[in-house]
């Protein structure tokens, strides 16, 4: 089964690509999908012949619906998803210890929520078809990933058991914890298995009366709850000694299980599976020209609901170095760049996770006792509280100590930029729609062609960045000035990267070379490019 892909080959003829995928689930296809934006060639394989049907992933982060919006994805998403749903934990006694229940948007969006995954994968899909850019072949089996120095290939038997061959100019592996790119690779995956072991039971119809992420921190049997879109509602539990792993998932147990901690009977059970949780990461995530993207570079407890989101974020920061690189717009140690930027964050997700875990899990009743007693007192100190309802405790995105930003220019830079409503004409509109897919310069009361010398102007040429003149004199106007504040810069530019992260703010005040570094740190190739693109904003 193949979808897509007009532009890649034709029916068994020989298979070339830009960048080969191994693996179709939600962080594949972001890859594929934001690759296509700068239309990059793409072919993407899969071992099913069908879309995934069961629901796995279910919590999910700004970030995340803000990737959704540059694909042109959003539409189809958000009217499957659960937003603004709080996050309260109850200890055994079912006293409230600690409670995220701040709705304010973060970067546009919902600070938080749940997605059904099938419903998720759908929309990550939706228009595929006609996307000339992407090929996905299903019921593929994917056979050695061999980096011949200046192309990839790929063995496969396709859906007809041909074997065939894919030259590529990358590789990315999203193909899950159990890789076996990563295997067939030799790149180490360490870390380590909760001993313990969880029951997850995916209900529809529910009737559970409270519309919260609800942690059961007992120390008798830990649980969670979440709701989930239409009806249906997640629970998991803690399997303890004793229990009978053999008939634990059977869903006479489950319906006992939700019943005694819920008091509501369950609807139908749709999936009720046993599992074991990891936290593990990839000892490199680029092996020359192969990369790890999503669980086969790294896997985190569901404690933090960041596995999935970890993965859009690989491909955010991913997707449009490989398209650069392919383009020939710059040079390929941008790549580089890639393990070093994600894999401080990845840590930090994991290491909250483990920690959410050791807060939620705790059987012995002394430790959780004195848990208790810790979160009792944090949740009575008036900016504790405030800090733990806003969600502050989840790391934010950022890029670590990347060379790809200018540290010398202080203020938010390496941060992701809020997206505030801009006023164009008579419409609101959010500031992605503006800046488009690739880099942006946005001039805060001042307009980048009047600020940028001719050389800087020939560098965001060569970047491809959008030139956007926002307030005083501008056709937009951010309408609470939020970038202003945010940035510290009432009058200023700011070059955005295409994942949305600030690389550097600039002074107006002189018209010498600001984006020389850039072009350095960017490696900017000094092939011809068209005119910077500018809009009057």
């Amino acid at each position: 089964m193949e979808q897509g892909g007009s532009k890649i080959a034709a029916a068994g003829g020989p298979l070339t690509a830009d960048v080969v995928i191994v693996g179709a689930g939600p962080v594949g296809m972001m890859v594929a999908r934001l690759l296509a934006l700068d239309g990059v060639r793409t072919l993407v394989l899969e071992r099913r012949h069908a879309p995934f049907t069961e629901p796995r992933a279910i919590a999910f982060d700004p970030e995340t619906l803000r990737c959704f919006q540059r694909i042109d994805c959003l539409d189809a998403l958000m009217p499957t998803l659960e937003v603004d749903v709080p996050v309260a934990y109850y200890n055994g006694a079912g006293r409230l210890l600690g409670r995220v229940a701040s709705m304010e948007k973060r970067f546009g969006f919902s600070p938080r929520g749940t997605f059904y995954q099938p419903e998720f994968e759908a929309a990550l899909s939706h228009g595929i078809e006609s996307c000339g850019d992407i090929r996905l072949m299903r019921g593929v089996t994917v056979g050695d990933v061999a980096d011949l120095g200046d192309h990839v290939t790929v063995a496969l038997v396709d859906a007809d058991g041909k074997l065939r061959r894919v030259r590529a100019s990358y590789a990315v592996a999203c193909d899950g914890g159990t890789s076996r790119v990563r295997e067939r690779l030799g790149v180490g995956f360490y870390g380590s298995t909760f001993a313990e072991k969880w029951l997850v039971v995916d209900v529809v119809d529910d009737n559970y009366p409270h519309r919260e992420i609800r942690f059961f921190c007992d120390p008798r049997r830990p649980a969670v709850t979440l709701p989930v879109s239409r009806g249906r509602r997640r629970w998991e539990f803690l399997l303890m000694p004793g229990d009978d792993e053999a008939r634990f998932a059977e869903a006479d147990n489950a319906r006992a299980l939700i019943r005694a901690i819920s008091g509501t009977e369950p609807g139908a059970i749709e999936r009720s599976l046993i599992y074991s949780f990891h936290a593990r990461t990839a000892e490199r995530f680029r092996a020359g020209r192969v990369f790890l993207a999503g669980d086969a570079a790294h896997l985190t407890p569901p404690f933090a609901g960041q596995g999935l989101n970890g993965g859009i974020r690989d491909a955010a920061n991913l997707a449009w170095k490989l398209a650069a690189v392919c383009q020939g717009r710059m040079n390929e140690t941008l790549l580089d760049s890639y393990d070093d930027e994600r894999r401080g964050h990845v840590k930090a997700m994991t290491a909250l996770a483990v920690r959410l875990g050791g807060a939620i899990m705790p059987t012995n009743r002394v430790r959780a006792w004195l848990r208790d007693a810790v979160m009792r007192t944090l949740w009575a100190i008036p900016a504790q509280r405030a800090r733990v309802n806003r969600g502050d405790i989840i790391p934010a995105p950022d890029l670590g100590a990347s060379r790809l930003v200018n540290w010398s220019a202080g203020g938010p830079v390496g941060q992701m930029i809020p997206q505030p409503d801009v006023r164009v004409g008579k419409d609101d509109v959010p500031l992605d729609v503006l800046l488009g897919p690739g880099f942006a310069v946005i001039g805060l009361g001042a307009d980048p062609l009047d600020c940028l010398s001719s050389a800087d102007v020939a560098v965001a040429a060569r970047l491809k960045a959008r030139l956007i003149h926002l307030g005083d004199g501008g056709d937009a106007v951010d309408l609470r000035g939020e970038l202003a504040t945010w940035s510290g810069m009432e009058r200023g530019m700011l070059l955005v990267r295409p994942d949305r992260f600030l690389a550097d703010r600039m002074c107006v005040d002189d018209r010498t070379d600001k984006l020389a570094w850039a072009e350095r740190a960017y490696t900017v190739m000094p092939a011809a490019a068209s005119p910077a693109e500018s809009i009057a904003a």
